[in-house]
């Protein structure tokens, strides 16, 4: 079986995934790496992850353990999708490689390129959006692409702004990358000088960051 269909049969099993998830799954993923469960354990009905246990045995612990543990919190996420609406969205939208292309692999794509769990977690609430017809493909795509750049620090600074509404303590630097991606509104204030390195900023919640907010980082999904 290829490495999209493995993908495609892990989300549809995502069920499986939060036993070994439970606590940060530690415990649950070295298991998984060191012991070969084979196709009648947790590889039947997650397969994807056969690439980690592949990595762990060609001595590449630290890359298996975090591609793991990025598959795994994606996958739970997923699965608060209820298990008929995932297998439904999946049917209609991989019935050939076109499809299969489109979302399968997209997504597993993104999800290889991320750099630490949290990121996983976000991108397996924006496909469980998806799933769930909340948002749709362009809508997926600028949700992934915001949550490829955006590393746990940014995720902090921007989480102050929408859990407090205070910008207050939110640097330039950082203001700007998260206007970049519309989830906040810089301004600058006028001074005599013209000169905007020596200007305030005034930093504004857009409508956008607090949807991305409540349905990304809170995770306040209409399953």
């Amino acid at each position: 079986m290829g490495t999209i269909s493995n993908f495609i049969k892990s989300v549809k099993n995502s069920d499986q995934a939060l036993e070994l998830f439970k606590d940060g799954g530690e415990v649950a993923i070295d298991n998984v790496l060191e012991k070969d469960y084979g196709v009648d354990g947790v590889m039947k009905d997650i397969p994807i992850l056969n690439i980690a246990v592949s990595l762990y045995k060609m001595g590449n612990k630290v890359s298996a353990y975090f591609f793991a543990k990025n598959m795994l919190a994606f996958l739970v996420e997923v699965d608060k999708v209820p298990s008929e609406k995932r297998v439904e969205f999946l049917d209609e939208n991989c019935v050939n490689e076109a499809g299969i292309e489109n979302v399968g692999e997209v997504a597993l794509m993104i999800l290889d390129k991320l750099d630490h769990p949290k990121q996983a977690t976000m991108l397996g609430r924006a496909f469980a959006l998806l799933t769930l017809g909340v948002i749709d493909r362009m809508g997926f795509d600028a949700y992934a692409h915001i949550i490829k750049n955006l590393n746990p620090y940014l995720q902090h600074q921007f989480a102050i702004c929408y859990r407090d509404d205070n910008s207050l303590f939110l640097d330039k630097p950082e203001a700007q990358i998260l206007a970049n991606y519309g989830l906040l509104e810089v301004g600058y204030k006028l001074n005599f000088s013209g000169n905007t390195s020596d200007m305030d900023i005034s930093i504004r919640n857009t409508d956008f960051g607090k949807r991305f907010y409540q349905q990304i980082i809170i995770g306040s999904h209409p399953y």
